[in-house]
């Protein structure tokens, strides 16, 4: 007799009871998590944000063989770079499927001189996103179709991602990127060499690029720039992540969430930095990006149609459509891909080309019919982002006061008071109550810095909020900086005689306000270093005004030698007419800056800062200024006059500081206190204490 087996299933009421018991969970935990979340973030928000931004810890195959890129069906060879003495990373140099790969060369530099046998030959450097690794599948896949037709493809793991060493960082990507681009330049100096950034991989782009324009000069450089799926800025891209989406709707998550990446110092300002750049720039972005939503790329469309300078090669915008579905990593799969690319390379060719002979026919047409334009050149204060002043803290700025002197009738000039952590915030009703209760009533033992900032742009540049955030923090002093006339909301239009009037009125206005109880410092970078050098001597002639010190920043010697060494020079002092047009431009526009010169009219401690990779104005200059105020501390010690200066440099090696970026060392401050940037070191103005170098850092 056949018996049938019972075999036990379960009944629908009871999968059901399993189904809703599992919503309820979750439910639960999400609830739990949104209310629990600016608690969390408080207490661990620097680690959440860091691994949130920097996911090393995301490897979609972790058995994967990342020295073996053939398993992805790429024409590639696996290398290593050192890029830090603790620091090696991963490469995958991917080429044309006609070309065959010898597999025993050592290096990357060994590889290219191998392949690239043309000066023709595009290179591009490819930046990921995030997550994963240079082996992720959709990252393989994008790797194929652009090596498809010819281009050869570096891509990196930055350092802690795959098998690379080291701990992330946005400065430390900076450097490995770098350090690729400039082995790639060593063997390759004239091939087309293009960085293509993908979601943050953009933003590592930008800053890339960004350095490279400013302080790698002697190598060519890229030769433009693609943003896939770029995001606004650092915050902008913490606002619209998914995960945020869903914790904000506790109202106090994203106040939690701000302060803690104000701490975690992960700071992408893409939309900043996209209008600076003078080169083309290629933007792609998908309708369908849930990620990095569309709208980012319609708000740096907005933001750089007021702050990017109407001369720079203009932005393309590619558009890539819902109904293609391609989303944030599938982009390389929209049909319309490979005719997208090899335009790209195209334009971008032909307007770099296209650029440097029109400028090169037009300039000295203009110096030689129209010589004080190169006034223009050297304030650059046309580039104006056309923004409100009087709200700092839209900038994230806090404790900084917005406020306007008249210094002549026709010439205001806007200021920002960074208020010292040891002054505490009253309420108040007018200007004068402010300046009263926050500080002309302060102790005089808390001093000041006035910061001279550079050329170009006004006093809201996320560097030089930076340098005074850094200055007011670290020091704990009060810190004024302005725009000059011509500058940002100030009225007037700029001159050499003009800016040093400025400069002479705020400080006039500070050592009045305060009834000179107060040490007043200046502070000036590259222009500015220029503009305080000048106040400073001129002020040594008035006893009454007696200056604590001066930090020239980035100084450079007279600014017909900072013309002569910048590195877009390199593009025209070849040619016979660069060298005496500028100076005959120059003395016809009254523009000198002879910062040399007036170095020997100093009477107080003088302390110059330079990075040795900055090529907007090179390390030499600061060299020779250095040499030059020793030789006249020695001549002030023979005359017995100018007692009390002191002249210290402070030199900054192989750190990719370059030209503004200073304020980022971590020792910088500690460097300052050892020399004459602090109260307790008074005592060292003298002028047997003077040191010749100072410290390296």
């Amino acid at each position: 007799m056949h018996v049938e087996k019972n075999v036990r299933t379960p009944t629908l009421s009871l999968l059901i009871k399993i189904f809703k018991r599992w919503i309820v969970t979750m439910i639960i935990v999400i609830a739990s998590l949104i209310s629990l979340s600016p608690v969390i973030l408080r207490l661990y928000g620097d680690v959440i944000l860091t691994k949130m931004f920097f996911q090393t810890w995301s490897r979609y195959y972790p058995w994967i063989d990342l020295t073996k890129p053939d398993a992805f069906q790429l024409n590639a060879v696996n290398v290593y770079e050192q890029t830090d003495s603790n620091v090696k990373v991963g490469i995958w140099y991917i080429l044309p499927s006609t070309v065959a790969i010898d597999h025993s060369l050592p290096t990357l530099a060994d590889h290219l001189k191998q392949y690239i046998k043309s000066t023709d030959f595009p290179i591009i450097i490819y930046l990921h996103g995030q997550d994963g690794t240079r082996a992720t599948h959709y990252r393989s896949n994008h790797y194929r179709v652009m090596s498809a037709f010819g281009n050869h493809i570096i891509t990196l793991d930055y350092r802690g991602y795959g098998d690379s060493t080291g701990t992330p960082s946005v400065h430390g990507f900076i450097h490995d990127v770098i350090h690729v681009f400039n082995v790639i330049r060593q063997v390759c100096p004239e091939n087309p060499i293009t960085l293509w950034g993908h979601s943050m991989g953009t933003g590592v782009a930008l800053w890339t690029m960004r350095t490279l324009l400013q302080n790698n000069p002697p190598l060519k450089q890229p030769s433009g720039l693609v943003l896939e799926a770029p995001f606004y800025n650092t915050v902008e891209a913490l606002v619209s992540y998914p995960i945020t989406r869903v914790l904000k709707m506790n109202p106090y998550f994203m106040q939690a969430a701000l302060d803690s990446l104000a701490a975690v110092k992960i700071n992408f300002p893409n939309n900043e930095i996209i209008s600076l750049l003078p080169l083309p720039i290629i933007i792609i972005h998908s309708e369908d990006d849930a990620i990095i939503p569309y709208h980012h790329v319609q708000l740096i469309e907005d933001y750089i149609s007021i702050h990017r300078d109407k001369n720079f090669p203009a932005i393309r915008f590619i558009t890539v459509p819902r109904s293609a579905n391609c989303g944030h990593n599938h982009i390389y799969s929209y049909p319309k891909f490979e005719e997208l690319v090899s335009t790209i390379f195209t334009k971008i060719s032909l307007s770099i080309a296209g650029l440097y002979i029109l400028v090169s026919l037009i300039l000295p047409i203009i110096l030689i019919v129209h010589p004080t334009s190169i006034g223009h050149i050297v304030f650059l204060n046309f580039l104006k982002p056309g923004i409100n002043f009087t709200q700092p803290e839209k900038f994230g700025l806090d404790r900084v006061f917005n406020f306007y002197l008249n210094v002549e009738p026709t010439v205001r000039v806007g200021v920002w008071h960074y208020r010292s952590p040891l002054v505490e915030d009253q309420s108040y009703t007018t200007d004068q109550d402010y300046f009263q209760k926050h500080f002309a009533s302060q102790p005089s033992t808390i001093p000041i810095i006035i910061y001279f900032h550079g050329n170009a742009f006004d006093r809201s540049l996320f560097t030089r909020r930076g340098i005074c955030e850094k200055l007011r923090k670290e020091l704990k002093y009060d810190v004024f900086t302005f725009d000059y006339r011509g500058y940002g909301d100030s009225t007037g239009e700029p001159t050499e005689e003009g800016l040093i009037k400025d400069a002479r009125y705020v400080y006039d206005w500070i050592h009045n306000i305060t009834n000179g109880q107060r040490k007043i410092y200046i502070w000036g970078q590259s222009l500015g270093s220029a503009v305080a050098c000048q106040l400073a001597a001129r002020l040594s002639d008035d006893e009454s005004k007696t200056l604590a010190g001066i930090v020239m920043e980035a100084p450079f010697i007279n600014i017909h030698q900072a013309l002569q060494t910048h590195y877009l020079a390199l593009l025209f002092r070849w040619q016979p007419w660069y060298y005496g047009l500028t100076e005959k431009a120059l003395a016809k526009s009254k523009l000198a800056f002879h910062t040399r010169g007036h170095l020997s009219n100093l009477n107080c401690p003088c302390v110059l800062l330079h990075s040795d990779d900055d090529y907007t104005i090179p390390y030499a200059h600061s060299k020779q200024l250095l040499q030059a105020g020793l030789t006249a501390r020695d001549h002030n010690k023979k005359e017995k006059k100018l007692f009390h200066f002191t002249i210290d440099m402070v030199s900054f090696h192989s750190k990719g500081y370059g030209h503004s970026l200073i304020y980022q060392e971590p020792k910088l401050i500690p460097a300052l206190k050892s020399l004459n940037m602090s109260d307790k070191n008074e005592s060292r103005s003298s002028p047997s204490s003077s040191a010749s170098n100072g410290p390296n850092v």
